[in-house]
C-alpha cells in the first residue's frame, strides 16, 4: 500500500508546543487567558505566537479591540490542529479499558516441552472464553537462543526454568521454586523406599534434554556428593520418559513440577530427590511490553493458569517475592 511520505527535517524544527498555543488562542481569543490556559505568563504567548508567526508567514491573530481575531490563514488550520491534538491526547494519555474479546493477535509463547503439556489445556480454554481472537503459538527453545529470539521480537513470552543472563531490557517474574523428583518403575527396577543418592547413581539413567546435553544442577548434586549418574539415554521429548521408564530398567529425574505428567502412568514411583537441588521457574519479557494491554493480559493469564495448575504439586512452592525485576543477571 502507497504512504504518503513526510519531511522529519521540517518537523523536528516544528515545536508541537505551538500547535497547543495557537488551539487556545483560537479558543480564548485574548493572549492572556490563553496564557493562563497553559499556565504560562504572557511574554511566554507572545513569544510563542511571534514564532508561530514567522513558522507559518501569516499574522494569524490581529487585535480588534480586546480580542485577537484570527486570519483566513488561522480559520483554516484551526479544525485541522484541534484534530491533531485530539488524536495525540486520545494516543498518548487515554488508557481505555482493555477488552480482550475484541482483541485479535498472534501471542508466541516459549515453554518447557513438560510444561506446555501441564498448563497449555487450561491455558488455551481460558483463552477461547475469554480472548477467542487470540492465537496461541508454541516454540520450543534452546536455553541460549531463548533471549536472542525474544530481543528479535521472534517470541513473545518465555516460561524460563533455567538461569539466564538478563539484560537491562528484560524484565522477570519468578513464581515458583521446584525441587527435583525420581521416577522409576517399581516392576522394572526395584529400590529401597527411600533410595539415597548412591542407590540413584547405580542406575542408569534417562535424561530429557532438547539440546542433547545432561548437565545440570543435578549433576552437579551427584558430583558434590562424589557420584556420577549412568546417563544411557537422551530423550528430546519429555512425555516419552513415562513410558520409557514403564517399559525399561531405567531411572529418571525430573523437576517436581512435572510430578503431573507421570501420576497418571501405572507403576511409576515418583520419590523427592534426596539433597538440595532447585530450579526457579518463572516468565520472561521484553521490557518493551511491560504496559502494552495485549500483554499484559496475556500475562497475567499465564500466571492465573500456572498458579492453579501448580498450587497443590509437592515439591513445587511459591516464590516469595513475586515482584517484577528489570535487570540483572540470575
Amino acid at each position: 500500500m502507497n504512504q504518503v511520505d513526510f519531511s522529519h527535517d521540517a518537523l523536528r524544527r516544528l515545536d508541537l508546543n505551538l500547535l497547543v498555543a495557537f488551539d487556545a488562542l483560537m479558543q480564548e481569543r485574548h493572549v492572556s487567558r490563553a496564557a493562563a490556559r497553559l499556565f504560562l505568563g504572557q511574554p511566554a504567548m507572545s513569544h510563542a505566537l511571534a514564532r508561530l508567526r514567522q513558522l507559518l508567514d501569516d499574522p494569524l491573530f490581529v487585535r480588534s479591540g480586546s480580542r485577537m481575531e484570527p486570519t483566513p490563514r488561522a480559520r483554516e488550520l484551526a479544525p485541522q490542529v484541534r484534530a491533531w491534538l485530539e488524536q495525540a491526547q486520545q494516543f498518548l494519555f487515554r488508557a481505555d479499558a482493555f477488552d480482550p474479546a475484541a482483541a485479535h493477535a498472534t501471542f508466541r509463547l516459549a515453554a518447557p516441552d513438560g510444561m506446555e503439556a501441564l498448563l497449555y489445556p487450561a491455558l488455551i480454554a481460558t483463552l477461547r472464553r475469554e480472548a477467542p481472537g487470540v492465537r496461541l503459538r508454541s516454540q520450543l527453545l534452546e536455553t541460549d537462543q531463548q533471549l536472542t529470539a525474544l530481543d528479535h521480537d521472534e517470541v513473545d513470552l518465555l516460561i524460563a526454568a533455567a538461569p539466564l543472563a538478563l539484560r537491562d531490557w528484560h524484565s522477570r517474574l519468578r513464581l515458583f521454586e521446584s525441587d527435583f523428583v525420581s521416577v522409576h518403575s517399581r516392576r522394572q527396577l526395584p529400590l529401597p523406599e527411600p533410595a539415597t543418592l548412591a542407590d540413584l547413581a547405580s542406575c542408569d539413567h534417562v535424561v530429557s534434554s532438547y539440546r542433547g546435553t545432561a548437565a545440570g544442577v543435578v549433576d552437579h548434586l551427584f558430583a558434590a556428593h562424589g557420584l556420577e549418574r549412568r546417563v544411557l539415554v537422551l530423550s528430546a521429548s519429555l512425555m516419552a520418559i513415562s513410558h520409557i521408564v514403564a517399559q525399561a530398567p531405567l531411572m529418571s529425574i525430573q523437576p517436581a513440577i512435572y510430578r503431573g505428567l507421570f501420576s497418571t502412568t501405572p507403576d511409576l514411583a515418583c520419590a523427592p530427590l534426596p539433597g538440595e537441588a532447585r530450579i526457579t521457574i518463572g516468565l520472561v519479557w521484553h521490557r518493551r511490553n511491560d504496559r502494552h494491554p495485549l500483554h499484559r493480559y496475556l500475562r497475567d493469564t499465564v500466571i492465573a493458569a500456572m498458579r492453579r495448575q501448580f498450587a497443590d504439586t509437592e515439591g513445587v512452592t511459591r516464590h516469595a517475592d513475586g515482584a517484577r525485576e528489570t535487570a540483572g543477571e540470575e
